[in-house]
């Protein structure tokens, strides 16, 4: 990939016109070091990734040595084992799933049940056993012993490796449309990061997500063996936490593996058959459960208030860009505990904390601070995980602001850059409880803090379209860290 790119930037430097995945483009058009997320010179107006990286990059389709290998195993079961195999398959779903979750698939739909289908029967063929004769068998060692169907030297290779990768949870740290994606093991944090030939699964996949995968090695790239078992970010977190208590209690275990592959197919079905459990999420510096809560204010005396706010040591900012009430922690690090706004109604100021603690502190610091100019109204809680809950907006459905699109990328741009003021130096779960700047120490840390990076940015990119608005850059965090794209 890199040679081939280095031929097209040769190519520009020759001629008055380059050819980009078949479109002839003026080479004064067209930056050198053109990147991923830079505008597709195509004038598509979609970013390079997206549009022109995956005709010039995507490798050529190919005939696989491995292609028909399950067709052909499946056949050869239906034909001698049909019965046997059916039973195992309704085995593994009392297996996975409560009486209450196995009435509940009725109500699937066809797509899903097809993709339970697909990914069961995959870990039957991997690592399920069969009962023949009597005799309980692995199904791998019926397909690939003596009297087993004929197979091709690849399709036999790949029925092997099947049995021999063991199904693991992934973090999606990099997508690549069409080509290729990035994944680093959830459970390891220091794990080098993978990069796996995918062309279907990478359409739909997202940064940020946590899925299921079994990486196949095929020649001299990897590639996922079919079966696919994404999460949800509620479920994700869930299932990762149950991962993390099987491997404590297993740890030296000969089945951990196989354990830890039907604890990920198990929360993955309960997505479909049950509504998740909300979390408790808690604050990560004080440890305590966040609440949400903002206090509401009818201001008697703007100067006044104004004037208190401004001389207080613990208080920066302004009624434009709103106030911050900071806190030196014992870590070392500065953290808000209070954020002051205008309020959404005329002549109210709101306060704004994370936990309880804090709004009855802040409550008492505040009151006082204002003293008669502002007047207390009335305190509003909001569910933390409301905003889990609540579905994604419908594509292409833009939200209509109360303020024009450029205001609105002005005001979250400035909230965007006051929250992340400390982000490379603040411990984050995701990271092993290290900062973005102790990660990136090692390849393996560099990855998974890239990842939340471009999570970052792809949301960013997603909340933008809807709100039609421009893209507000956090080229300020990679700047901050001395890290490249």
């Amino acid at each position: 990939m890199n040679l081939r790119r280095a031929q097209l930037n040769r190519s520009r430097a020759r001629i008055g016109n380059v050819k980009i995945a078949g479109y002839n483009i003026p080479a004064s058009n067209v930056v050198t070091s053109l990147g991923r997320n830079d505008p597709c010179p195509c004038g598509s107006g979609l970013k390079y990734k997206r549009c022109c990286w995956q005709k010039e990059f995507a490798p050529a389709p190919e005939v696989k040595d491995h292609d028909g290998a399950v067709a052909r195993a499946l056949a050869w079961l239906n034909e001698r084992h049909r019965k046997a195999f059916r039973a195992a398959f309704e085995e593994l779903l009392d297996q996975l799933c409560s009486a209450e979750e196995r009435r509940a698939f009725s109500s699937l739909d066809e797509e899903t049940l097809a993709g339970v289908d697909l990914n069961l029967t995959e870990w039957l063929l991997a690592e399920g056993e069969m009962l023949v004769k009597g005799v309980r068998q692995r199904i791998s060692t019926c397909l690939l012993g003596t009297g087993g169907p004929l197979f091709t030297v690849g399709q036999r290779d790949w029925l092997r490796q099947l049995s021999q990768r063991p199904l693991r949870l992934y973090d999606v740290t990099d997508v690549v449309p069409g080509v290729q994606i990035t994944l680093c093991d959830a459970l390891v944090v220091d794990s080098y990061p993978v990069v796996v030939r995918e062309c279907s699964g990478s359409q739909t996949l997202q940064v940020g997500t946590q899925a299921g995968f079994r990486i196949m090695e095929v020649r001299e790239h990897r590639e996922l063996s079919g079966a696919a078992y994404p999460f949800s970010m509620l479920a994700g977190s869930g299932v990762l936490a149950t991962l993390r208590e099987v491997q404590a209690r297993l740890r030296a275990e000969t089945v951990l593996p196989k354990v830890l592959g039907l604890a990920i197919i198990s929360g993955w079905l309960r997505q479909f058959l049950a509504p998740p459990p909300m979390p408790t999420l808690m604050d990560a510096h004080s440890g305590e459960p966040i609440h949400l809560i903002t206090d509401h204010y009818e201001v008697q005396d703007w100067t006044t208030l104004e004037q208190a706010l401004a001389h207080s040591q613990e208080v920066q900012g302004d009624k434009q860009d709103g106030w911050m009430r900071l806190r030196d922690c014992d870590d070392g690090q500065t953290r808000s505990v209070a954020s002051i706004n205008v309020g959404k109604q005329p002549g109210q100021i709101e306060v704004f904390y994370k936990t309880q603690r804090q709004a009855d502190e802040g409550r008492q610091w505040f009151d006082t601070l204002a003293g008669e100019s502002a007047t207390f109204l009335i305190r509003e809680f909001t569910n933390p995980s409301g905003s889990l809950q609540r579905p994604a907006p419908r594509k292409n459905k833009r939200a209509t602001p109360d303020i024009d699109p450029e205001t609105m990328a002005q005001v979250i741009e400035q909230v965007m850059r006051r929250n992340y003021a400390n982000w490379a130096d603040e411990p984050i779960p995701a990271l092993g409880n290290l900062t973005p700047r102790q990660a990136i120490r090692t390849p393996a840390g560099l990855e998974r803090v890239k990842g939340l990076l471009r999570s970052y940015e792809d949301g960013e990119e997603r909340q933008a379209a809807e709100q039609g608005r421009r893209e507000i850059s956090y080229q300020f965090l990679w700047d901050a860290l001395g890290i490249k794209r």
